[in-house]
């Protein structure tokens, strides 16, 4: 510069001015193209690598690779082409991952704390994947999108699946498992406490919608039953298990359907349940210590696209984990609509029958059950199949059926049946391998069973 200026000295004033002029706009230029590809080339060398070899040293055993970084100043838009974390058990990728609104200054010179410096940053991320090989399943994520000022998380293209096919994943382990297969077109988080999160850990948000889920669930009961090891979790173990506080005032659900399947024979076609339109609310879901308020769940769903069936659930926030309350109503419908389950994994069949109206209510106080059940039908008629063919032919199950029929069961109930009006009696005591909805439904099952007796 002083070079610049001895060299001027002795021309005239305007040209004086005009060739510093000149000489100002280049060096703005150079640095409107030099300061990017300088900043970008140290981001790719010295900032990346750094920022790798402190990971590695923060989580041991953990591997952190990074793509090719690019960040635009007037944007204020980093931009990763790839990011790898590999872990012993899990392993997580994204395509592409972009972070805008961040001070990083102040981060990165120590004049901000976290939650401070992103208090106006958002984050995108395409092409996620999570995969458990020791669980045998994978996570992908099309899209997720976060926005700290807005306080809003969405995942797009959400889908839960095993790495193995059906025979495989079965193979794998010689004791019954069920397979899950989730998929979740859109998620949002509403309300999402940022600031809290990157502060203390805890997840706290007023909304969580999840919008046409779809859930398929195949039991193997040719497997026997794992003779040892950790029973399921119930709902309330399941959160207390989380290593972050968490808070949601309400889940809600939205035109899902859940199909469950049940195999009693290895490679045979599954009984198949069918729960569409079902919608779900779930409110104060938490595992904060000392809350008073109670888990409240509700749901409806039409049940093999037929009756409508609603239930009500509500879970203590203290005491044993397997103590809760449900009840609810089923709409009339055929019940020879349920034998596309009960062929094939209880082995018996509808011929006919008409439920007008059912209704449930029962308690499950450490794992026992009792209750009752209310319902009014008419015309039913069951017959045994033969486990072999699947079919009503052979001697067995010919006496089977006309025993069952003749003075086993109740074809009518109501107030228009002859007799008196039959409450059926809910007892079921929990089973070690039994999950949280199986006490619910086995205890429902056994006051039908009783019912129609």
């Amino acid at each position: 510069m002083i070079n610049l200026v001895n060299h001027l000295k002795g021309r005239p004033a305007w040209r004086r001015t005009a060739s510093l002029a000149l000489w100002l706009v280049g060096a703005v230029l150079a640095a409107a193209v030099l300061i990017p590809w300088l900043g970008n080339a140290l981001l790719n060398g010295y900032g990346k690598g750094k920022v790798e070899r402190a990971f590695a040293e923060a989580h041991p055993g953990c591997d952190l690779r990074i793509g090719a970084l690019a960040y635009a100043l007037h944007a204020n838009r980093l931009v990763a082409q790839a990011v790898t974390v590999q872990g012993p058990k899990a392993t997580l990728a994204a395509g592409r991952v972009t972070l805008t609104g961040v001070s990083w200054a102040r981060l990165l010179l120590g004049r901000a704390a976290p939650a401070t410096a992103f208090a106006t940053g958002s984050l995108e991320a395409t092409g996620l994947r999570m995969a458990f090989p020791q669980a045998h399943y994978e996570l992908h994520t099309g899209r997720l999108r976060a926005s700290v000022p807005d306080g809003e998380l969405v995942a797009e293209g959400t889908e839960l699946r095993p790495l193995l096919k059906d025979e495989a994943l079965f193979a794998a382990d010689p004791f019954r498992m069920t397979r899950f297969h989730v998929i979740v077109p859109e998620g949002r988080v509403l309300g999402l406490a940022f600031a809290d999160g990157l502060q203390t850990g805890a997840f706290q948000a007023r909304e969580i919608r999840v919008l046409r889920p779809s859930l398929d669930a195949l039991v193997d009961r040719d497997k026997p039953v794992r003779p040892s090891g950790p029973r399921p979790l119930m709902v309330q173990e399941a959160l207390a298990a989380l290593r972050f506080p968490l808070h949601v005032d309400l889940l809600s659900i939205t035109d899902g359907h859940l199909t469950y399947r049940e195999r009693v024979v290895a490679g045979a076609a599954p009984g198949v349940l069918t729960f569409t339109a079902l919608a779900l609310r779930a409110e104060n879901t938490t595992n904060h210590g000392g809350t008073s308020a109670a888990l409240r769940l509700q749901a409806q769903a039409r049940l093999m696209d037929a009756g409508v069936l609603k239930v009500f659930m509500t879970l203590p926030p203290t005491g044993p984990a397997d103590t809760f309350h449900f009840s609810g109503t089923l709409g009339a419908m055929d019940l020879t609509r349920l034998n596309a389950f009960l062929e094939r994994a209880e082995h018996i069949r509808i011929k006919s029958g008409r439920l007008t109206a059912l209704a449930f209510e029962a308690g499950v106080t450490t794992g026992q059950a009792n209750g009752h059940v209310h319902a009014n039908y008419r015309a039913l008629q069951l017959a045994i199949l033969d486990p072999a063919t699947g079919t009503e032919k052979g001697l067995r199950a010919r006496v089977a059926t006309f025993l069952m029929n003749t003075f086993k069961l109740r074809h009518n109930n109501g107030p228009d049946a002859p007799g008196a009006v039959k409450v059926g009696t809910v007892a079921y005591r929990r089973q070690p391998d039994d999950t949280f909805l199986q006490i619910a439904w086995f205890s429902l099952r056994s006051g039908l069973l009783d019912l129609i007796k």
